[in-house]
């Protein structure tokens, strides 16, 4: 950065010099992410669809309290139990036991076409014991009157979160989520102007911001969650 702004002078752009905001998890929690299923009506080869796997591993690993397992240790565990996709909870739930993980991410694409403008779209589920994920949110380790843990019942995985993206360059919002997503990223954009239209040539990094706001779309539906499980009145006894 400092050759940076050495071989440019004393005029920096101070956008071009901030690194990518972080998010928050609202709890710990080790989340591992299954191949996505294809329903987009375009023809995709599997690794086409296990790289949008990977850049949601990428993605999740970005997030403060969260770790994602590799991909790979995934795929080896859902071929040791002979599962080609997770279709079920009660397959969500065997992948989980096998990996140990308290979450994983099960994704479906809904819309893919590599062409400037580019468009993604998909749908993610979070499935994870919840009794497991609360556990590992400070507030949610509740005490009773007399300072003793109010133990909490643990229940079989289901579906926590869903969220739906769609990531279309023609729209006027996910395209200017975009100029700030690249902005965000000038190591990579350098020299585009504007910023994001490197994003929109090069569909691999089209799917790298595709990832980031559907992860990010994720953390913010789990604050709320944990929020609401927070004021419940179970969780005030």
């Amino acid at each position: 950065l400092l050759l940076l702004a050495g071989s440019f002078g004393c005029k920096t752009e101070p956008d071009r010099l901030a690194g990518p905001s972080t998010p928050n998890a609202p709890y710990a929690a080790v989340l591992m992410v299954a191949p996505f299923t294809n329903e987009s009506g375009v023809d995709m080869r599997p690794d086409l669809r296990a790289s949008v796997s990977d850049k949601l591993v990428t993605s999740l690993n970005a997030v403060k309290g969260w770790q994602a397992v590799p991909l790979n240790r995934t795929l080896q565990a859902m071929r040791q139990l002979g599962i080609a996709e997770i279709q079920s909870v009660d397959e969500a739930r065997a992948v989980l036991k096998a990996v140990g993980a308290d979450g994983i991410i099960v994704g479906t694409i809904t819309a893919w076409d590599p062409y400037d403008p580019p468009t993604f779209g998909a749908n993610i589920l979070l499935v994870a014991d919840e009794g497991e994920l609360q556990s590992s949110f400070e507030t949610r380790m509740l005490t009773g009157r007399t300072g003793d843990a109010v133990p909490m019942a643990s229940q079989s995985p289901k579906t926590l979160t869903d969220v739906v993206g769609d990531y279309d360059a023609t729209r006027h919002d996910v395209r200017q989520n975009a100029r700030d997503y690249a902005r965000s990223h000038s190591d990579v954009t350098g020299g585009f102007d504007p910023p994001e239209r490197y994003y929109l040539m090069v569909f691999d990094r089209w799917l790298d911001f595709s990832a980031d706001q559907l992860v990010d779309a994720l953390v913010q539906k789990e604050h709320h969650r944990v929020l609401r499980a927070n004021d419940s009145p179970a969780s005030s006894k």
